[in-house]
């Protein structure tokens, strides 16, 4: 993919932070898992300090699990037709992020609507990427949306998860032209660039706040 196309990163002054000890994060997946892996590497190569306790996919065959395999981390499938209801389904991947001393949750490529219970018990504590600039299309299919209403602009966003979808604190966005010659394909392909540079950005941001916010509490 050519990488010179332009992008604008709002705001440009969040940088990696240094974390000592390791920020403790779960991530929660459900597809191939490139945001995953950026984490991974980055974590790898000491350039970013988490420790990536655990990986929670709702899809045994997602592409994720293959990657915590290569590199050594705990992973977990959880899916909601093994349980009882959706209580259940959430109890047990809130009785596991527990388990795993997690300080931040991030869902990177998480396709499952969490109910606002679950959102209460680790607010404040979960991050999300979507593939658009919020508040502009939420949900589903928010890409296509963004061509088939003839945007001009387009990007991602990493927000602190609310009850209300694709809601919640912003955290880094990054933006770039939809043109002429751009289609579906390519649009996936530059959001998934700019995707791999602000959600390190952000987990950094967000796990300063997590951690500034504990302190305070004590």
């Amino acid at each position: 993919m050519d990488k010179s196309f332009n992008y604008l990163i709002s705001p440009e002054t969040i940088k990696l932070r240094g974390f000592s000890p390791k920020l403790k994060i779960a991530i929660l997946a459900s597809g191939e898992g490139s945001n995953f892996q950026e984490l991974i590497d980055l974590s790898k190569s000491n350039k970013f300090d988490i420790d990536i306790r655990i990986l929670i996919t709702n899809k045994s065959d997602a592409g994720c699990i293959s990657r915590a395999k290569k590199s050594n981390i705990s992973y977990k499938i959880i899916k909601k037709s093994d349980n009882e209801n959706n209580d259940c389904f959430e109890e047990e991947i809130i009785n596991t992020i527990k388990n795993y001393d997690v300080e931040l949750i991030v869902m990177a490529g998480w396709m499952k609507i969490m109910s606002s219970r679950f959102v209460n018990v680790f607010r404040s504590k979960i991050i999300n990427i979507h593939p658009s600039l919020l508040p502009s299309f939420k949900g589903n299919n928010a890409i296509k949306e963004a061509i088939k209403h003839d945007s001009k602009i387009t990007g991602c966003s990493v927000h602190f998860v609310e009850p209300e979808v694709d809601s919640g604190d912003l955290i880094m966005q990054a933006a770039l032209p939809i043109l002429d010659q751009d289609n579906l394909e390519t649009i996936s392909k530059k959001i998934h660039f700019l995707e791999h540079k602000i959600l390190p950005l952000s987990i950094s941001q967000a796990g300063f706040i997590v951690r500034n916010s504990f302190k305070g509490n004590d």
